[in-house]
């Protein structure tokens, strides 16, 4: 059912630089209209230099939520008023409450690491091999480290992947030490290799992945990358970025909406808006 949108509605908004490419609009006003909720979702792009303005313009508006992407996940933690302790830890904030002026941050990109995961085996006593050292990779760390996996982050730049590891107390290697990889029992990938313009590369190479591992690939468009490819040919199981960005957003709905996600139907939307 088609809310009729009116003065009364319920604004939210998913803020970013790009933005047009984010599939959170029809997600989430998939889910609001099959509980019958007065919400409406769009998308404004913020530039960096403009995201202090556009938070007083959400305060002034009174709009009730948001979701943040790059570049803004760690900057606008700055610009509100709490942060919730989870997001504290993990460094980044994907998504803002607004209470009655009170803007809160909160982070569900963990949660969409970690209930597909969970899916599939418990953590405890994994090793995990984390590709990058960017957002997805904090909320990666955080998830893993929180059910008793031992992390080992793989990342190009070891300076910025030091830094983070120092934080979570986590090892490092180098992306190129790809022979490494076979100890693991899960890898995670959370660099931007296999989307658009890499769309035909691979972080790793198909003879570094084996039967008995998951391979979790974190870019949800194209759905099927060359990664996951290579995996499924290795006989390894995958879990598709399609999985996590629909465990964070339906966390994400429920912090917005205070109801419970509709998965099925925001399940549906993103596969039809993906051609998966």
């Amino acid at each position: 059912m088609q809310l009729e949108i009116s003065a009364h509605s319920s604004l939210c908004l998913v803020i970013g630089d790009p933005v047009s490419h984010s599939l959170s609009p029809a997600m989430h006003n998939a889910a609001y209209a099959a509980c019958c909720l007065p919400f409406v979702m769009g998308g404004a792009q913020v530039r960096s230099g403009t995201l202090a303005d556009a938070m007083k313009g959400v305060r002034a508006l009174g709009i009730r939520g948001l979701a943040v992407t790059m570049p803004h996940k760690v900057s606008i933690m700055d610009l509100l008023d709490e942060i919730d302790p989870t997001a504290a830890t993990i460094g980044a904030v994907n998504t803002v409450v607004n209470n009655g002026g009170i803007l809160t941050g909160f982070n569900t990109d963990w949660i969409g690491i970690l209930r597909p995961l969970e899916k599939l085996t418990s953590l405890r006593g994994k090793k995990v091999a984390l590709l990058g050292a960017g957002g997805a990779a904090q909320a990666a760390l955080y998830a893993c480290g929180s059910q008793g996996a031992s992390v080992t982050i793989f990342n190009r730049s070891l300076e910025k992947a030091t830094t983070l590891a120092d934080r979570f107390n986590v090892s490092v290697l180098p992306l190129e030490k790809t022979d490494e990889l076979a100890a693991f029992d899960i890898i995670i990938n959370t660099t931007s290799v296999g989307m658009a313009p890499e769309i035909d590369a691979s972080p790793v190479p198909e003879s570094a992945l084996r039967r008995e591992q998951i391979v979790f690939e974190t870019i949800y468009a194209p759905v099927s990358t060359k990664l996951l490819r290579f995996s499924q040919r290795a006989g390894a199981s995958t879990i598709t970025g399609l999985d996590m960005f629909l465990e964070q957003g339906a966390a994400q709905f429920h912090l917005h909406t205070g109801v419970k996600a509709p998965r099925d139907e925001m399940e549906k939307i993103l596969r039809r808006s993906l051609g998966a």
